[in-house]
């Protein structure tokens, strides 16, 4: 039974174990597929480059044999190895090699097809692919005929690609194939430079245009018909000067020409020069056309006569080409950021202007509309200081003189008049902007933000936060100060002691109403507190505003007279007295049958020691040694 048992768990358990490997290994399953799959994608992607090498190699070899010309076997344009550059530049580096290596077979195909030796034909691929080679090495990051056409890669492309290249493979087609290159249709050794130096120029960015898209802007509505017009024009010129032989117009083609360059895109510039070849070329050959004037040797110098030309043709057409596509694009990134820049104007919660340097609007927003109330025109040459509240006048001035000389951002709050004529507050961030030529000082960018609700509702809780301040240092019965001021003023007049001057003369006076708490007792307490007010109000109307006054606590009051003498103190003590006492409040819990005060008077030359004990000690002892002498008395 037990061995039974333990048999079943181990089965049980073997059972789990495989299972949790399934689960584990099927993830991992799942991850080989799926490489497998990628990884046959990748095959038949490499595969297909090398299949279209073939067939490009091999086609385009052809072609290019059958543009020789019918006298002396010569080729104006080598088309084969401009295409494969092209071809090859567009390609992801991984595919290049396999790109080139279908290519030499299919140009290898097609040489030994067309009766050439095996070592001949392996000596013309050879050359082939060192010019298209180190060409494509000249030009790394070219992807498009956009690309082509900037500075540094034209430069490499005219120089590196359109001549040592074809040098470079005329030199090994020469050493390959010396004492068989004389007798060979190439026999030229400059047909040769020249002829694929033009297929390079001409078949290489067209490549570029055809395989990168770029000729889809042909189609678009703006450049179709102008672009239809002007390759009829280089066709109807072409013809026209190919087709007879009576009047030498060769150069009647470069202002068609330069036109072209002037008015059309890349593609369609690339275009028409390929259809001036693709007509003077076959016409040349068939015996018309203005070369056909000169007399010429052999068809091989006639012939090369009108490679120069073309040459001649493209070196006037490409750099005005190159000068036109950057112009375009620069001023497409000019309309581009100013239409940018309009959204963002009229979109943003701000307005945006531009001041001259004497504060006059130059631009202004739509979103002056709803901001301002104003119509943008309507502002344009004004004075910004006119909408300025004049109070705000210096300050704003002195912003935008500071944002003008120091060529930094400065930022102002302000008030701005609105089209209603109401102020509302406003800030702005003020920057000096790049001085056109013809100005000599800088524009403003200045920015407009209607903060109106903001300030307002700020003044008002600063307002709030005052009230509530003064609240809590404002006695509730008589409206003095209280005590807690008193506390805080004597604190701040202790402090200011260790910055300021060292001595300071104050004098304290210590008041209190006499028999108050029998008043309380006989007239009751509200009776009592409104004596209390009494005696505040007339206390306060007594001393100067540079005095301080405050409701100690109970019937106690304390007045604080600073730069006071002891003489002089005593004198304001008895005033407020003798005032009190004039009020003639009827108190008949009092001896002298009214309300009187009691003041003690102490005064200080404070030190930098001092502290506000001391500063109380000695008046309220000054106090009760008044009351002791019989009250109604300064002590």
């Amino acid at each position: 039974m037990v061995e039974t048992a333990e048999g079943t768990k181990m089965e049980v358990t073997k059972t789990r174990t495989f299972g949790a490997r399934a689960w584990i290994d099927k993830p991992l399953s799942v991850f080989r597929v799926a490489r497998h799959l990628f990884a046959r994608a990748q095959l038949k992607r490499t595969l297909r480059v090398g299949v279209v090498g073939i067939v490009a190699g091999f086609v385009l070899l052809v072609i290019s044999g059958q543009l020789k010309t019918m006298a002396g076997e010569i080729v104006a344009i080598w088309i084969a190895d401009g295409y494969l550059l092209g071809h090859t530049l567009v390609l992801a580096r991984r595919h290049k090699p396999v790109f080139l290596l279908g290519a030499s077979v299919g140009m290898l195909i097609a040489n030994l097809m067309g009766g050439e030796t095996l070592y001949v034909a392996l000596s013309f691929t050879l050359a082939g692919m060192v010019e298209t080679c180190f060409a494509a090495l000249m030009l790394p990051c070219v992807k498009t005929a956009r690309d082509l056409v900037q500075p540094l890669a034209l430069l490499r492309f005219a120089l590196g690609a359109s001549i040592v290249a074809p040098v470079l493979s005329g030199i090994v087609a020469a050493l390959l194939l010396e004492g068989i290159f004389t007798s060979h249709p190439f026999s030229s050794f400059s047909n040769w430079v020249i002829s694929d130096s033009l297929g390079i120029l001409i078949f290489t960015p067209v490549t570029l245009v055809l395989l990168s898209g770029e000729w889809r802007s042909l189609l678009r509505p703006g450049n179709r018909v102008k672009s239809v017009l002007l390759l009829a024009m280089i066709v109807s010129v072409t013809v026209l000067v190919f087709l007879q032989t009576s009047y030498p117009l060769l150069y009647w083609m470069l202002p068609p020409l330069a036109l072209l360059a002037f008015h059309a895109e890349l593609s369609t510039v690339l275009l028409g020069t390929l259809l001036f070849i693709a007509i003077s070329v076959p016409l040349t050959v068939r015996g018309t056309g203005p070369l056909w004037l000169f007399s010429f040797a052999t068809m091989q110098d006639r012939v090369l006569a009108l490679q120069l030309f073309a040459i001649a043709a493209l070196s006037i057409v490409l750099p005005i080409t190159v000068l036109q596509t950057q112009r375009t694009a620069l001023l497409a990134l000019l309309a581009d950021g100013h239409r940018r820049f309009r959204q963002l104007a009229e979109h943003s919660e701000e307005v945006m202007v531009q001041l001259s340097a004497q504060g006059l609007f130059q631009y202004v927003s739509p979103r002056a509309v709803s901001v301002l109330g104003y119509d943008p025109a309507t502002l344009l040459g004004r004075q910004i200081l006119d909408l300025v509240h004049e109070d705000d006048w210096p300050q704003l001035k002195s912003t935008i003189t500071g944002a003008s000389a120091a060529r930094a951002q400065e930022s102002v709050q302000y008030r701005l008049r609105r089209a209603n004529n109401i102020y509302i507050w406003v800030r702005s961030v003020v920057a000096a902007m790049p001085a056109d030529v013809s100005e000599d000082e800088a524009a403003l960018a200045f920015t407009v933000r209607d903060i109106d609700t903001y300030v307002l509702s700020e003044q008002r809780r600063s307002a709030e936060e005052q009230r509530l301040k003064d609240l809590a240092f404002i006695d509730s019965l008589t409206g003095l100060r209280n005590r807690r001021y008193l506390d805080s003023k004597v604190s701040e007049l202790l402090q200011s002691l260790s910055t300021g001057v060292d001595v300071r003369q104050v004098a304290v006076l210590f008041a209190d109403v006499d028999y108050f708490k029998t008043y309380n007792d006989r007239y009751g307490h509200q009776a009592g507190d409104e004596c209390l007010r009494k005696v505040g109000k007339c206390m306060e109307a007594t001393i100067t505003s540079a005095d301080i006054l405050a409701r100690y606590g109970g019937e106690e009051f304390v007045v604080i007279l600073e730069h006071c003498g002891y003489q002089e103190s005593v004198e304001s003590a008895e005033r407020i007295r003798v005032a009190v006492e004039a009020m003639a409040l009827v108190h008949d819990g009092s001896p002298l049958g009214i309300v009187t005060l009691s003041i003690g008077v102490a005064q200080y030359a404070l030190g930098r020691s001092a502290n506000a004990a001391d500063l109380f000690s000695k008046a309220d002892s000054a106090l009760y040694k008044a009351k002791r002498l019989g009250r109604n008395r300064v002590g």
